[in-house]
């Protein structure tokens, strides 16, 4: 079973994308990349999908706080820009189809020639903690429960 992620985000209202706060420091590439793909979506920057990003496991003594796992995550993701662009680039200079650059040219994220930050973007993005710990104070449950309602009332 794959998960078809392009399917699903059609019909999505909001997101929530759940972050190991613990692995994450070791995950950093392919994190950042899965969360591009999600927020370049073309059906969550046009329905302007509110996006929770949940900075789990804070149970863990190791988990890093979800400020400093934002921060990661802006640098690695401008980082993917530069080189999503250089590929992009390199694919006009090759490309006989234009409609395949032009969709590909609206997954650039943020402002052109600013660093990257989540504020930037067309859709709200908000870093959350959480454990499913029951009875950790960093939230479980019932805190995306309330997000997903709060979002989807707005």
């Amino acid at each position: 079973f794959r998960f078809d992620r392009d399917t699903q985000l059609k019909a999505a209202r909001a997101v929530v994308f759940v972050v190991d706060s613990v692995q994450v420091a070791r995950d950093i590439r392919a994190t950042a990349e899965t969360l591009y793909d999600v927020l370049a979506n073309a059906s969550v920057q046009e329905n302007e999908c509110p996006v929770l990003v949940l900075c789990n496991k804070q149970d863990d003594a190791l988990a890093l706080p979800n400020v400093r796992v934002k921060e990661m995550l802006e640098e690695e993701i401008d980082g993917l820009r530069g080189s999503r662009q250089a590929g992009l680039d390199s694919l006009q200079d090759t490309a006989d189809d234009d409609a395949a650059v032009e969709e590909k040219a609206g997954d650039y994220l943020g402002i052109d020639g600013k660093k990257f930050v989540f504020e930037d973007l067309c859709h709200p993005v908000q870093f959350n903690e959480s454990s499913m710990v029951i009875g950790h104070d960093a939230g479980g449950l019932e805190q995306v429960e309330q997000w997903i309602s709060e979002s989807l009332h707005t």
